[in-house]
């Protein structure tokens, strides 16, 4: 067993030596207080992101918006090891949790902290470093040059921290105790100053308890919900969260608070969780907002092939018309992809499709502890900020017991833990309300699974299809089936109590549509408005549906052949095949033929580049008519042409075209040398 943290208030000694203090804690409470962690850079910073381009070998790690981003993992880090320091691994393992902890021994950690966000985003600085030619010669070599993008000094970032009220000393001491953030500590970059403040007072949620309580999530930071039990080297995520997983971060939320009373209320299904899927935005107004995993049936054209070195994708995009797959063309159509969903902002607004923005992100670890080089993988998360709607269903007796003990989390006042590694989530809104009231369909509608249906047959296996049936037996027999098009998924899970994956199961994938009709419509209808799902394992989001007359976001729908945006790296790839002929064109700027002029170093390039990057109205004028003896390299007649050509751009994008003709610049350079 771990030793515990002495409770006693010490005086800080000297750092280093053998009288150095223990992390002393005060208090006895075991209530859980919120804090700002503010981290202000005393000196230029680099972050580290495990990724370069555009003609530098490390850039800085930035969040959905683009500013700077010290991760959670790198903060905790370096937090860990001043612990280690201190009080050695035990007591370190004791506030940071243990990898591979036992949830019953209470092995996780006691400080759950969010990543550091810079909340202006200033202008990088970039270092440019290489090797002598010799001890006696300090000519740089030329396959040495490494290019580093730095957070510049004076830059704010800042975080918050959940933890025990009595472990706050702990935080302080071990925050007096780090000094640098980043890569090059020892070198002097990333000299750090650390502030801690209150946070922000929240207002209760407004409402009384109901039989149904509609939330809106936001994760504080990336959210990686594993879609598979046997990941490799990248773990793919859900575009979502599932209905199992969210009950299973509010029941180990409660067990961890003590009230397993309340837990078992949503573990043995008497409320009931639906998946929370993502939002565009936060809503205005919870009154009528809907969305959906798109319909199998709203279906795209595939795009027409293109002759040249651009992928089809990369090609100036028009929009991309979706259309309904029972038409009467028989025209070949792509099938939604998985992270695809449609939205509605309320009852009389259009439905828009969109896509959860996601990220890959590197990372270094040993899957076996004895493993002496870490091993690079990469995990593929849900942006941070990312806004979700979820459902919990229940009797309003239950409902009204739940909300009590789940209080400080629907006050703001607490996180949950979700997904891998446990990211924080917030409640940022939530509605009380009644069950609805059914919808009338006729006797002819389009149903709509919402989430992934588990229903056997008569041999207990599961089913991947639907047939008449199948679906007479699961609704009722005064229920036909018409044209349906639907699809298969493996269900995956994880029991965070035992520590083992559950085991996989197949279902019949959300966004598959049916048509039925029959006198039994409405009584299905009505169903659905009282939450009785279809299926297996309801309460964790399973087996629910809708029923429409037309189906939401096919054409013919007010505003629902929504056009997709088009991937990020598409203008990218564009520049890089406009580049590519450019540097065809003018390769005497990479090799000794042609021109015996003095051409531009691959250092004048790059600084060219920043200037772009920083919006330097001056950088191309001041080479296309240089006023100093440094400048005349740019005279060359191939560097010259470059220039024009980046002159005649658009401003927003002469710094990409600009970036890109370098790394071609650069890799020739590269071929030459060798």
């Amino acid at each position: 067993m771990a030793k515990k943290y002495k409770s006693a208030k010490v005086k800080r000694p000297p750092v280093g030596g053998p009288g150095r203090a223990p992390i002393a804690t005060s208090g006895n409470g075991n209530e859980r207080i919120r804090r700002v962690i503010t981290a202000e850079f005393l000196s230029d910073a680099h972050p580290g992101s495990g990724s370069g381009g555009g003609g530098i070998d490390a850039l800085i790690a930035r969040d959905r918006h683009g500013r700077p981003v010290i991760w959670a993992s790198h903060l905790e880090g370096v937090l860990r090891d001043a612990a280690r320091r201190l009080r050695g691994d035990e007591e370190a393992e004791a506030f940071f949790g243990r990898a591979g902890g036992d949830f019953a021994r209470n092995d996780r950690q006691r400080a759950v902290f969010t990543s550091l966000y810079a909340k202006d985003d200033r202008t990088s600085h970039i270092w440019r470093s290489s090797a002598r030619a010799a001890f006696d010669n300090r000519a740089p070599k030329d396959d040495t040059l490494r290019v580093v993008e730095y957070v510049p000094k004076g830059t704010r970032l800042a975080g918050e921290v959940e933890l025990p009220a009595n472990e706050l000393p702990v935080l302080q001491r071990l925050l007096q105790e780090v000094d640098a953030l980043g890569g090059g500590r020892a070198s002097g970059a990333g000299r750090v100053r650390f502030a801690l403040s209150e946070t922000p007072a929240t207002m209760p949620q407004p409402g009384l308890p109901a039989g149904r309580l509609v939330l809106v999530l936001k994760n504080l930071d990336p959210l990686c919900i594993t879609a598979t039990a046997t990941p490799g080297n990248l773990i793919p995520s859900l575009a979502f969260v599932p209905g199992r997983t969210l009950l299973g971060a509010v029941a180990a939320w409660l067990i961890a608070e003590g009230n397993r009373e309340a837990a078992s209320l949503l573990t043995s299904g008497r409320i009931s969780v639906s998946d929370a899927l993502p939002l565009p935005q936060a809503p205005a107004n919870l009154a009528g907002v809907a969305v959906l995993p798109a319909p199998l049936t709203l279906q795209s054209t595939k795009p027409q092939g293109v002759a040249g070195d651009v992928p089809w994708w990369a090609q100036a995009h028009t929009g991309t018309p979706r259309l309904d797959a029972w038409n009467t063309n028989r025209e070949k159509l792509k099938r939604p992809a998985d992270d695809l969903f449609v939205y509605r902002a309320g009852p009389g607004a259009p439905w828009t499709a969109f896509r959860p923005p996601r990220r890959v992100r590197l990372r270094n670890g040993r899957p076996d502890p004895a493993q002496a080089d870490t091993s690079l993988f990469a995990i593929e998360q849900i942006a941070e900020e990312t806004y979700f709607l979820a459902e919990l269903r229940g009797e309003q007796e239950d409902m009204t017991r739940l909300a009590q003990k789940l209080r400080p989390v629907l006050e703001e006042r607490r996180w949950l833990r979700v997904g891998r590694g446990g990211a924080p989530v917030a409640v940022a809104q939530l509605a009380w309300s009644a069950a609805p009231t059914a919808e009338k369909t006729g006797d002819r509608a389009l149903l709509t699974l919402t989430a992934d249906l588990l229903v056997r047959d008569e041999h207990l296996r599961w089913r991947t299809v639907l047939d008449h049936a199948a679906l007479q037996a699961l609704v009722g027999g005064d229920i036909r089936l018409g044209r349906s098009l639907q699809d298969s998924v493996m269900v995956h899970g994880f029991n965070g109590t035992s520590r083992l994956w559950r085991m996989p199961a197949a279902a019949i994938r959300r966004g598959s549509v049916f048509e039925i009709s029959g006198p039994g419509v409405a009584a299905l209808a009505a169903r659905a408005a009282q939450g009785r799902w279809l299926g297996e394992r309801i309460h964790e989001g399973f087996g629910r549906f809708r029923l429409d007359t037309t189906l939401p976001g096919a054409a013919g729908e007010a505003g629902a052949s929504a056009a997709l945006a088009p991937p990020a790296d598409a203008g990218e790839e564009t520049a890089a095949a406009t580049t590519c002929d450019w540097f065809a064109g003018h390769r005497t700027l990479a090799n000794a033929g042609g021109s015996g002029d003095r051409k531009p170093s691959l250092s004048q390039w790059l600084d060219l580049v920043t200037e772009l990057d920083r919006n330097g109205t001056n950088a191309l004028e001041s080479r296309i008519n240089p006023t100093t003896a440094g400048g005349r390299s740019w005279g060359h007649a191939d560097a010259n042409a470059i220039l024009l050509k980046l002159a005649a751009l658009p401003t927003t994008q002469r710094a990409a075209h600009a970036r890109l003709f370098v790394r071609w610049l650069r890799a020739e350079m590269r071929k030459e040398a060798k």
